[in-house]
């Protein structure tokens, strides 16, 4: 959930030169750019909904395969669980899925 602590890690990343993206559910999408509003960060903090970035990603990546969909999900959020074991501190932020 987008928070005023996440906004000011967002903050830092500017700082040192990234481009933050928050992805989260669609209902948090508005609090998620408002908060970047009252830490004076918008349009410099991109905000995703998590259920169209995730439909776009396996689609693409299964080259728009039915067939192949559950696998590329599969291996998309092992990449992402490997990321937050690196990047983050809060293992909550893990997935967990089995494909069918």
């Amino acid at each position: 959930m987008p928070s005023e602590p996440l906004i000011q890690k967002c903050g830092v990343n500017i700082q040192a030169g990234c481009l933050p993206v928050i992805i989260t559910i669609f209902d948090r999408v508005k609090t998620a750019l408002d908060l970047a509003a009252d830490a004076d960060l918008s349009g410099r903090i991109e905000v995703w909904d998590i259920q169209q970035f995730l439909s776009t990603n396996i689609s693409e990546h299964s080259l728009f395969d039915g067939a192949v969909r559950n696998a590329k999900l599969a291996d998309i959020i092992e990449k992402y669980n490997a990321i937050i074991a690196r990047a983050e501190t809060d293992p909550s932020l893990r997935i967990e899925f089995k494909a069918k």
